[in-house]
């Protein structure tokens, strides 16, 4: 029986996955690149410091990971009042996991800082048990760190504990922790594979999420 589900963060409960590539694009352009498709799917569902130097590798670019870190958080901090938006599905997915008193918690690759300032501004932060960050764990997604942690925390068996994930790299962390992982790619995920996933889901609101909880 499910007692807990623990959400991603980007690309799941927001569309920062959009703003990402908006600022990540806007950061390559002036230096002669594009965005490619190969190098955005390696840097999803990483560390932040992992994802920066797969980019910086990728391009062979002389900036430092600190330094490129610093022009991307501009142009994302720049663009976000424009296009962030909620995910399709999570306010309802979340009304029903009130109602039936499930535990819930949010497990991110970004910082535990960044996640709870976004939760809080639009009024979801107290809806989260713990917020559990990228910073918090030595080994990040696809190692499975993050969710045993938040099972510890949650003083739960991980098969007591539905993740719900949009990459496929977060699918194979929730995957290799041993709990009931859930896949809900979008458009960002295209091509991805959610090998050991429980199920995969068409978005947040998928009834399949629902039914699987009252199991």
């Amino acid at each position: 029986m499910i007692k807990a589900v623990v959400f991603d963060l980007d690309g799941l409960i927001f569309n920062t996955e959009d703003v990402f590539f908006r600022a990540t694009s806007n950061f390559l352009k002036p230096l002669g690149y594009e965005y490619e498709e190969t190098v955005r799917r390696r840097m999803m569902g990483q560390q932040a410091h992992i994802s920066t130097r797969i980019l910086k590798d990728y391009y062979s670019l002389s900036l430092s990971v600190d330094e490129i870190r610093v022009e991307i958080e501009k142009a994302f901090i720049a663009i976000l009042p424009q296009i962030l938006k909620v995910m399709p599905g999570f306010d309802g997915l979340l009304s029903f996991l009130k109602d039936a008193n499930v535990t819930l918690a949010v497990c991110t690759s970004s910082s535990s800082e960044y996640a709870k300032k976004l939760l809080a501004e639009h009024g979801y932060l107290e809806e989260f048990a713990f917020v559990l960050g990228g910073e918090e764990v030595e080994n990040g997604k696809p190692a499975p760190d993050c969710y045993l942690m938040a099972c510890q925390r949650l003083e739960l068996m991980p098969e007591q504990v539905m993740v719900l994930e949009d990459s496929e790299n977060g699918c194979r962390a929730a995957v290799a922790a041993g709990t009931y992982a859930v896949a809900v790619p979008s458009s960002h995920n295209e091509g991805q594979h959610y090998r050991g996933a429980k199920l995969v889901a068409l978005t947040l609101g998928d009834p399949k999420i629902r039914e699987a909880l009252c199991k």
